[in-house]
């Protein structure tokens, strides 16, 4: 991939992010897995692709360094609106559980 295509593919990821952002604020919980495996999608071949030997022009670090801050500002906030309802969803998958095993013990018993 070249600078171009490289900086398309993070500006890309950056759009996705707050559009991530934005369901998670909203509470839509199904488009924001939707978004996020759409943003793995594009995240993949920049995780496959090896080091650059030169670095790049000085224009694409700036830009690249821009929409890397911007990403991870946006990921930082959808985990801060994320981490609450996982620990809900934990409470509830805890308090399923411990009533399935109640149901077995009784009906077991029975």
């Amino acid at each position: 991939m070249d600078e171009q295509q490289t900086l398309a593919t993070y500006e890309r990821i950056a759009r996705l992010t707050g559009q991530m952002l934005a369901a998670a604020e909203a509470s839509q919980w199904e488009r924001l897995t939707a978004l996020e495996q759409d943003c793995r999608t594009l995240v993949a071949p920049l995780i496959g692709e090896p080091e650059r030997a030169v670095p790049g022009s000085a224009e694409y670090r700036q830009r690249q360094a821009e929409l890397l801050r911007h990403i991870l500002a946006d990921d930082a906030r959808i985990r801060a609106l994320v981490e609450p309802r996982l620990t809900e969803l934990a409470a509830l998958l805890g308090a399923t559980r411990r009533k399935q095993t109640l149901e077995q013990a009784y009906w077991a018993g029975g």
